[in-house]
């Protein structure tokens, strides 16, 4: 790497204050996890590092004068485990957290850095699209909100403009008589990371009908998934054969996972749609249903 400049932030106006002087030629930089191993392997060579992982502002986890949770973007992956107020409002996140790397990466890398990345294999992600979360972005002209479900645009892309910065996510609180949870498959871990499949689910029920439903699904597609048409399958229904086959369907309708070395897409949809089932059940079972 050659001629990079670099800017160690003192507040979240200053880095973005360099976001916007550097017209799209910067990178944030905080765990640094993902960002340095495509610059190891040469597959990025930035102009500008922008570091933010002493701001004040992107830390800490607080409960939310109506029960949710703000978890600033610079909470690290081991933070959020270890969080006893996620622990108590967001036991999910608590499930999705574990199934992240390994003690090395939880304790540099970024919950902000990773939801930024927009891994499709990321976990976070995943989590945030099904509890319906909101992303605050500062940039110029203040904070911004960005729904989780309108945040990833592509293959590595958010709906982040070049001169902003994610400062924190706001999970809502749980509804009345909801329960979430987080599936994963991977067949040898982090060995075959590329062909790992994830769904994370919250619903509500009402009887044993389920009144309303998140589905966000990984490894999926070329970003992380906000599974709305299978969640409209699925929704004023008690979870049934009948059900779980129609979601299946769905499934099979409207992702479109890249085949790899170890799997095909149609395989890929199939696990995703066993994957999703297990979630939903468990989901259902914590919300009080038999």
């Amino acid at each position: 790497m050659s001629d990079c400049r670099y800017t160690k932030a003192t507040s979240v106006a200053e880095a973005v204050e360099a976001l916007a002087e550097a017209d799209g030629e910067a990178h944030v930089i905080a765990g640094g996890i993902a960002l340095v191993i495509l610059m190891n392997e040469r597959l990025l060579e930035p102009t500008w590092l922008v570091d933010v992982s002493g701001l004040d502002e992107l830390k800490g986890i607080d409960e939310t004068v109506d029960g949710g949770l703000r978890i600033g973007a610079g909470v690290t992956h081991d933070e959020l485990e270890h969080s006893p107020a996620v622990t108590r409002l967001r036991p999910m996140l608590i499930e999705m957290v574990t199934e992240i790397a390994c003690g090395r990466i939880k304790n540099k890398g970024t919950i902000g850095g990773n939801i930024c990345l927009a891994d499709p294999q990321g976990d976070p992600p995943i989590a945030m699209l099904a509890l319906d979360a909101i992303f605050r972005a500062a940039g110029p002209g203040g904070l911004r909100e960005i729904p989780a479900r309108e945040f990833f645009t592509g293959l590595y892309e958010t709906a982040l403009a070049e001169d902003e910065i994610l400062q924190d996510i706001v999970v809502p609180p749980a509804p009345a008589g909801s329960g979430a949870a987080y599936g994963k498959f991977a067949a040898r871990r982090a060995m075959d990371y590329t062909s790992t499949i994830s769904t994370g689910v919250e619903l509500v029920r009402d009887g044993e009908a389920i009144a309303s439903i998140g589905i966000g699904l990984g490894g999926v597609g070329v970003a992380p998934v906000w599974a709305q048409a299978t969640e409209r399958v699925i929704v004023g229904e008690a979870p049934s054969d009948a059900v779980f086959a129609r979601a299946r369907e769905s499934v099979f309708d409207t992702v479109e996972p890249l085949g790899d070395a170890l799997y095909s897409a149609d395989y890929k949809r199939h696990v995703a749609s066993v994957i999703l089932k297990r979630t939903i059940i468990e989901a259902h079972a914590r919300a009080g249903g038999a």
